[in-house]
């Protein structure tokens, strides 16, 4: 997938790690575990314990790499420019070079994660579904996504040059779509930028749901 490509990759996210930066990951998976520990309970077994944890549009692999602790890790994305660099970063995670709409696989997954990726998918819906096929029963399905509504989501948009950003959708357009398939467990909000010197500010909260240029939800099937 030209689009996608090397060229792609350098202009608009640099390293593996300039807009994804430790402090984010372990955000992200503490977020993960902390819930998936809290459903285990309830359901009276170890949801997280060696789960499958698939990662749609891996990227360079850093959030993989933080996960192969805790969870046995499957990475895909449509380019092979970055799956190749992603093998670099995350050596027990298992890559393919797919879509989510092109990516067949003959198992199930406790964990699915979509970081920033849906807003690039030309059928939501259709992605949405499929994610929810590849999920096993309570499984967790944890997207981010870009918002445009609201303070700071129009302050985002304005500063948004990426081309791929097919879908510009307000956080409650988002929510509506989740809630077709999943139920929402977790909102967070979230207020990001790149600033000078290489410093990546990322501010994540549940009060900041209805103000950052992003959200995060955590969904069960």
């Amino acid at each position: 997938m030209k689009k996608f490509n090397r060229k792609y990759f350098l202009k608009h996210y640099q390293s593996a790690a300039d807009k994804n930066p430790l402090g984010k990951i372990n955000a992200y998976l503490s977020i993960i575990n902390r819930i998936g520990s809290d459903l285990g309970v309830r359901q009276g077994r170890t949801l997280l314990n060696r789960s499958r944890l698939l990662d749609i549009g891996c990227g360079y692999g850093r959030f993989l790499k933080a996960a192969e602790t805790n969870f046995e890790t499957y990475g895909i994305d449509p380019s092979e420019f970055v799956i190749n660099e992603a093998r670099k970063h995350a050596q027990n995670t298992k890559f393919e070079v797919a879509t989510i709409s092109s990516y067949k696989s003959n198992k199930k997954f406790e964990v699915i994660t979509a970081f920033d990726v849906l807003e690039h998918t030309p059928d939501i819906d259709s992605a949405i579904s499929k994610i929810n096929k590849l999920l096993t029963r309570e499984g967790i399905f944890v997207a981010v996504v870009p918002v445009y509504d609201g303070f700071f989501g129009k302050i985002g948009g304005l500063l948004d040059h990426d081309p791929t950003h097919i879908h510009k959708l307000s956080r409650w357009q988002w929510l509506k779509l989740f809630k077709s398939r999943f139920q929402i467990i977790k909102t967070y909000g979230a207020i990001r930028c790149a600033l000078p010197g290489g410093v990546y500010f990322h501010l994540m909260f549940p009060w900041l749901f209805s103000w950052g240029q992003a959200i995060l939800v955590v969904m069960k099937k």
